[in-house]
Parts: structure tokens; sequence; C-alpha cells
């Protein structure tokens, strides 16, 4: 994997990815949650908490972690 800058970075650790994708759909749900008790916020919110959360989950299949 190389930054923006040419330089390689170091390889994520497997079961610090799968923490880390474990943790963000936990917040993703949390904050789902949270926007169902306020009916009028933006359906653009939702949205993008919906594909964030399919990204996470296509993220997940790759790493071969499960949340």
């Amino acid at each position: 994997m190389e930054s923006q800058s040419g330089s390689a970075l170091p390889e994520p650790n497997h079961e610090q990815v799968v923490q880390r994708i474990t943790e963000a759909h936990k917040i993703l749900s949390k904050l789902r949650h949270e926007a169902s008790k306020h009916p009028g916020m933006d359906e653009a919110v939702h949205e993008a908490i919906q594909r964030l959360e399919m990204a996470l989950a296509i993220l997940s299949v790759k790493t071969g972690g499960m949340f």
C-alpha cells in the first residue's frame, strides 16, 4: 500500500482492521437509532448512513471480519 506521497505504508494488522470495522458499525447503528427519533432529519443523513453501512459490510467481507 502506498500513501499519496508515494511512500510505502505499513500493512494494517488484520485484527485492528476488524476491530475498527466493528466499532464503526456500532457507531453507525447508534447514529441510525438516534436519527430515527428525529423524523425531520434530512433524508441525506439517512442515505449517508445507509451507504456507510454498505461500505463497512463490503470491507468486512473483504477482510474476513464479522461484526
